[in-house]
């Protein structure tokens, strides 16, 4: 299907699309904890998912006019406390100044939190040639199959060293803007992908391709379903993140079109 990507005269520049990235963030969150608005940023918590750095931290970070860094900290840490849960995460707000946020980064990173980024793609058109897909693959809602969405939740949660992982995966079927897919081959699932509708943004996430089945166009056919959903809503901005050090998910992105636009950096400290 075509994908009529439709630019939108109010947004100019990369920087401006990196703040819509981080719009989607806040969204994508809300999938998994309660929301709180603090004045240093927006708070986010869930005790029940401790483990899990994205169920437990600060969006939209910067100092409020009249405090310090020492002092936002001390009440992001006071409200965690109260609700039970541990901050694991600090992302700061990219629409405020530098002067609000750069203390505040300086203040955690003395304090033995640590950076850490990934990249923000954009696709600027529609993709320059058709997206071959691979034959033999079935392509089902996610919905359709909790238990093989589960399946692949656990084995990326085992990759990563925390079976938290795969029950946070499962709360973002919850969410009516999420339109997730598995794709199977012979009755046995081979990989998952979604698209998170933000407005006039569609954010592609959770990507997964199953250990036994990559290398063999897994990937490749979830991203083709993925931008018919994007063409379907009429998205004006399609974007994703990927870890800087994934070279296979980069060329597979790049060859579709999307083309890097700047970095989301949040700081994390050791949980």
């Amino acid at each position: 299907m075509p994908l009529p990507i439709l630019q939108s005269s109010n947004v100019h520049g990369s920087a401006d699309l990196v703040r819509l990235f981080h719009h989607t963030e806040l969204q994508w969150t809300r999938h998994l904890s309660e929301e709180t608005p603090l004045d240093a940023g927006v708070a986010f918590a869930n005790p029940e998912l401790p483990r899990v750095w994205d169920a437990n931290r600060m969006l939209d970070a910067a100092v409020p006019e009249g405090s310090t860094p020492e002092e936002v900290v001390a009440v992001a840490d006071s409200f965690f406390t109260e609700k039970g849960a541990p901050c694991a995460q600090w992302t700061m707000n990219p629409s405020a100044p530098a002067d609000r946020t750069a203390p505040l980064v300086r203040f955690l990173e003395s304090s033995g939190w640590r950076a850490e980024s990934a990249d923000i793609l954009y696709l600027p058109g529609r993709p320059p040639a058709p997206i071959r897909e691979a034959a033999g693959l079935t392509i089902i809602p996610a919905r359709a199959s909790f238990r093989h969405w589960r399946q692949l939740a656990e084995e990326w949660a085992g990759c990563r060293g925390e079976p938290q992982i795969a029950d946070a995966a499962m709360l973002h079927l919850d969410d009516p803007h999420y339109d997730a897919m598995l794709a199977l081959r012979n009755g046995t699932v081979a990989g998952r992908a979604g698209v998170l509708a933000v407005g006039d943004v569609g954010r592609i996430d959770q990507v997964y391709v199953a250990q036994a089945f990559r290398r063999q166009g897994v990937g490749r056919t979830l991203m083709s379903r993925a931008l018919e959903i994007c063409a379907r809503s009429l998205f004006r901005h399609v974007m994703l993140s990927m870890e800087p050090s994934n070279d296979a998910a980069r060329a597979l992105y790049e060859g579709i079109g999307f083309r890097g636009i700047g970095q989301i950096v949040s700081y994390r400290r050791t949980m």
